[in-house]
């Protein structure tokens, strides 16, 4: 998939509300994410897409064809993943999860581990784009990082996740509490992880933070941290085979570990295929293994 599709629904979302702010809040991202987006949107495209003027985004002449384009995609793509799903026999399992459990410990099982074999179609959007995923039928099952408002979908607890601060090779470890005054690299979901990492290690709300550079994927975080470029807080299970090249630290501290639980999510009023129970189960088994 070319890279300007990853920031049209941020074109979007700023196009049918006319600001950051109103964007962010309907996409559950920060005002830094989609400002991002639309400046990465930009650059690829070699041109400006809005009137910048009093505070507010008016697409210009260009932005409002890219808007028209949008628009049918998004009905053309999804007629064609209503027909796909429709007519396969044996249709992959489809899963949405966020980024740091999905390709760090969901991929690994079908790649190498027990469902090795098992037909897939895997999409790592953020947290609330898990759940309408699912809500919508366009996943069989969904795995976010934090508790999604209640609804008709079962959440149910299926993994812990250890949350950890990262730094470049031969960082010193301070003081958690004295880490603050770093240079930090943000990412699209590390709201809610940097707000765990905070209130379980430091015992405190996320303090203001000097953001250096602001990712939606966590290679570029960890690609940025190891070249010194700040210090970030990460799901472990992304930065300890990076830390096992020496090419990050992963900062610790042995009687302050954050803990952070995973959740499946699936509408019960839909069986769910076997290969969803089989991949349930696999977590189960993984989750007792590590208690």
């Amino acid at each position: 998939m070319d890279f300007e599709l990853r920031y049209l629904p941020a074109f979007r979302a700023v196009c049918e509300t006319g600001s950051l702010r109103a964007a962010a809040q309907s996409l559950h991202r920060t005002e830094q994410a989609v400002s991002y987006q639309l400046r990465r949107l930009e650059e690829r495209l070699g041109t400006p897409l809005f009137d910048r003027q009093a505070g507010r985004l008016t697409p210009n002449a260009r932005g409002l064809r890219l808007l028209d384009f949008c628009r049918g995609m998004h009905r053309d793509w999804s007629r064609v993943r209503d027909a796909l799903d429709a007519a396969a026999d044996d249709a992959p399992l489809r899963i949405a999860a966020v980024s740091g459990f999905g390709r760090y410990v969901l991929l690994p099982l079908f790649r190498d581990g027990p469902l090795a074999g098992t037909p897939l179609r895997m999409h790592y959007p953020t947290a609330p784009e898990v759940a309408r995923s699912v809500a919508a039928g366009h996943a069989d099952l969904g795995f976010v990082h934090c508790p999604q408002p209640p609804g008709r979908l079962v959440q149910e607890p299926v993994a812990q996740e250890e949350i950890v601060a990262i730094g470049s090779p031969g960082t010193a470890i301070p003081e958690p509490g004295d880490l603050q005054a770093r240079a930090f690299v943000t990412y699209d979901e590390s709201d809610y992880v940097f707000a765990t990492w905070f209130a379980q290690v430091c015992g405190t709300a996320v303090p203001s933070l000097h953001a250096t550079a602001h990712f939606e994927e966590l290679e570029e975080v960890l690609a940025w941290v190891a070249a010194g470029r700040g210090v970030s807080i990460v799901p472990a299970d992304c930065a300890l085979a990076a830390a096992g090249r020496g090419e990050i630290a992963v900062l610790r501290w042995p009687e302050r570990r954050c803990r952070n639980a995973i959740h499946a999510l699936h509408d019960p009023s839909t069986p769910l295929p076997s290969a969803a129970l089989d991949l349930l189960r696999a977590l189960r088994e993984r989750r007792l293994s590590d208690a």
